[in-house]
């Protein structure tokens, strides 16, 4: 009973047409689509008129950000030419004395024809006291100076240059109300030296309406000047704009960009405004805005609407006549159709519709009873995949997890049900946690999808469980998910950590009579002058040597075992000088290259960046490529050392004319416990190595942040790398170094 319930509801749009016999078909296709075109033309010529005006808008806006950007642009060349007429006073032959002495007529002489030379509108020399000896104003074309007393307390950037007293102090800029020629000026103050004491300051400046008039040439807008009260104290316009609040003046003067404001009228036009900080560097001196007029965009606006407003009507009635045509069309087998597309959606995938006929309806009945076909035959196939994949998911002994895109878990077989009631239970124990290698970043952190990673090991109480994944994919690329296998590995962990503590063990054991052999060996060729023949010398030099070659070989395994054993590097970093540490391993190793008769180079420039690191697990790494450079070289060849820099990292290269490493093995280089020696024979003969230094190289640079990379080929030697990030001048700085 509730399965025909479930089923009318899904039909029952297909049974709602029968309500409104009234109609006949031909209506009930063209009304819905005549009323949409009615609604997609009036919301399409909003839309585009919208469109329109705000493109418009847009490009307004753009252009007032650009005038803004080129007012800041022609100020700071401004400022650079107002500089260079001070420092051209300032530095002219004799005007430091003449402050110095006060002579105002020797000021004035020096001071004058600079002013005029350079067209300044106004030239105040001031001395160490803060009088006035010199005051230019150009009038009419010819610079006069200025009898009457000037109270430079008004000009405060001169008087902070006296006070700071700093005959190299940086120039001073700001805006100022000159009280002779009653305008506003752009002023710039500049100290003027006499043996390495301040003789007094240089000050020129522009008014504003000269300043104003050359950024509307430039920026092609009109400029208005706020003063601090926000009031409007100079513009390009005749008319006076509006005044600006203090508190939206202190805004815009903090503020790191444009401030877009509001739409104003002026001299009856309608205007577009932009503010910002007027700034000379750091340094924010006003208040400006740059205005556009915008009476285009709201003519351009009426137009666009009345154009589109004609298009979609023309629009909508040709839809009106190709619906009606259409409607003639489909008038017959409609509701046998139906019935089939219902009992189809039923489930009864035997139903056809028997329609026949090579019209559209009929060639549409024709398709929906080859589609119903084949959907039927690939139900059934697919009911037999399902069951089969599930029979196989059930008998493998892994477990099988799927992630969906929405981070849900579904169990797919019984292992993992079990699996995971186990990993629970051990809960008890101890948390779930992932142990750390040297190599491995940790995943504690926040991430999108942890187990997008393509294998990871976890331990919970006594259990471990390795876990492997990888996404699932359609053929086109769509992300569906990811699949998780979950295996059981307790055992054979339990196993890896017994085989390492007996090679610990078994290392700490061989340690104690190869140190005696070493001793004893050596106390021998120390009193074996005269006693012993060279034939017997030599054997004590085997004997020693290779004792020496052993303890190596152990104490590098009691180290890896160790390594292995925390599960984790435990670096202590700190700026290390690479070029230090390579000098250091490179003057104890010159004594075994020379022995061994091979030509030893090593590059280190000067001014190298250092890096963030721990020097001895790094010194370690460094002398395994060195040992393996040594070791698998023929006598009569090189190894060479050279440190160099990389965007912005430092470079080792360790490079071999040995006999080079094949492609197979390169692949496997450094894997652990896996040795070049086990297929290419070392330098003297002998296969050499335990196959783990290799290993350990690679676990302690990219613990590091860094890389290592191989570049070999066979009977041509071999380029070990070491890339590790460089740290900053500041970086090294702010600790301690190494």
């Amino acid at each position: 009973m509730a399965e025909d319930t479930e089923s009318e509801k899904r039909t029952g749009w297909l049974q709602r047409p029968s309500r409104f016999s009234g109609f006949g078909i031909r209506a009930k296709i063209v009304l819905p689509y005549l009323i949409l075109t009615l609604i997609v033309a009036i919301v399409g010529t909003y839309v585009v008129t919208t469109l329109v005006a705000s493109s418009l808008d847009e490009r307004l806006t753009n252009q007032l950000l650009e005038a803004g950007r080129a007012v800041s642009d022609g100020l700071a060349g401004w400022e650079m030419e107002h500089i260079e007429s001070a420092r051209l006073v300032a530095f002219t032959v004799g005007l430091a004395e003449a402050l110095q002495d006060g002579d105002r007529d020797s000021v004035a002489a020096l001071g004058q024809p600079v002013a005029s030379v350079q067209g300044l509108e106004c030239l105040i020399v001031v001395d160490a006291h803060g009088q006035a000896l010199l005051h230019v104003l150009r009038r009419d074309d010819s610079h006069e100076i200025i009898e009457e007393p000037l109270d430079t307390s008004e000009l405060w950037m001169a008087q902070d240059l006296l006070k700071a007293g700093d005959p190299k102090g940086l120039p001073k800029r700001g805006l100022g109300y000159h009280r002779t020629d009653q305008r506003r000026y752009y002023f710039t103050a500049v100290p003027v030296e006499l043996e390495g004491e301040i003789a007094g300051v240089v000050v020129v400046g522009t008014s504003l309406d000269t300043l104003l008039a050359y950024f509307k040439r430039l920026s092609l807008a009109d400029v208005i000047v706020y003063d601090s009260d926000g009031h409007a104290s100079n513009s390009t316009f005749i008319e006076q704009p509006a005044d600006i609040t203090p508190q939206l003046y202190d805004e815009i003067l903090h503020s790191t960009g444009y401030t877009l404001g509001e739409n104003l009228s002026i001299q009856n036009r309608l205007y577009r405004l932009a503010r910002g900080p007027l700034r000379v560097g750091n340094e924010r001196m006003a208040v400006f805005g740059v205005a556009l007029p915008w009476n285009f965009i709201v003519q351009a606006r009426a137009d666009s609407r009345n154009t589109y407003a004609v298009i979609f009507s023309t629009a909508t009635a040709l839809v009106i006549v190709v619906g009606y045509l259409i409607s003639h069309r489909i008038t017959n087998p409609i509701k046998q159709l139906v019935s089939a597309s219902q009992a189809v959606a039923d489930g009864r995938l035997d139903q056809r519709t028997g329609i026949a006929g090579a019209d559209e309806i009929g060639m549409l009945a024709t398709t929906f009873d080859e589609m119903t076909g084949r959907l039927e035959e690939r139900t059934h196939a697919l009911e037999e995949t399902v069951g089969r994949m599930r029979a196989i998911l059930s008998s493998i002994g892994d477990g099988v997890l799927l992630e969906n895109i929405d981070g849900e878990i579904e169990t797919l077989n019984t292992t993992a049900d079990e699996l995971l009631e186990e990993m629970a239970t051990q809960f008890e124990l101890g948390p779930l946690h992932e142990p750390l290698s040297g190599g491995l970043e940790d995943i504690s952190g926040p991430q999108a999808n942890p187990w997008l990673l393509e294998r990871r090991q976890l331990e919970v109480g006594q259990k471990v469980v390795r876990a492997y994944s990888a996404a699932v994919e359609t053929d086109d690329g769509k992300h569906l998910g990811t699949v998780i296998v979950l295996r059981d590995v307790t055992v054979e962990v339990e196993a890896e950590q017994l085989k390492d503590a007996f090679i610990t063990h078994v290392s700490h054991e061989l340690r104690t009579p190869l140190t005696a052999i070493k001793g004893y060996s050596e106390l021998l060729l120390a009193n074996s002058a005269g006693v012993l023949s060279e034939e017997q010398r030599g054997f004590l030099e085997t004997i020693r040597r290779h004792t020496d070659s052993l303890v190596t070989m152990i104490n590098t395994l009691l180290d890896f075992s160790e390594m292995e054993a925390v599960g984790r590097l435990g670096l202590q970093q700190l700026p290390v000088s690479l070029s230090n540490l390579i000098e250091e391993i490179a003057e104890q190793w010159r004594p075994r290259m020379d022995e061994k008769e091979l030509t030893f180079e090593v590059e280190t420039p000067p001014d190298l960046p250092m890096v963030d690191a721990d020097a001895k697990r790094l010194r370690w790494a460094i002398i395994n490529l060195v040992r393996n450079a040594w070791q698998h070289t023929p006598a009569g060849g090189s190894v060479r050392l050279r440190l160099f820099d990389r965007d912005d990292h430092v470079v080792l290269d360790v490079t071999d004319t040995g006999a080079g490493i094949s492609p197979q093995d390169q692949q496997r280089i450094f894997s652990r416990f896996y040795s070049v020696a086990q297929v290419v024979q070392s330098a003297d003969g002998e296969a050499r190595g335990l196959g783990v230094s290799l290993y350990v190289t690679k676990s302690i640079v990219e613990a590091h942040g860094g890389k290592v990379g191989l570049a070999s080929t066979e009977g041509a030697g071999s380029t070990f790398s070491v890339i590790l990030p460089a740290l900053s001048d500041r970086e090294s700085g702010k600790r301690d170094t190494v």
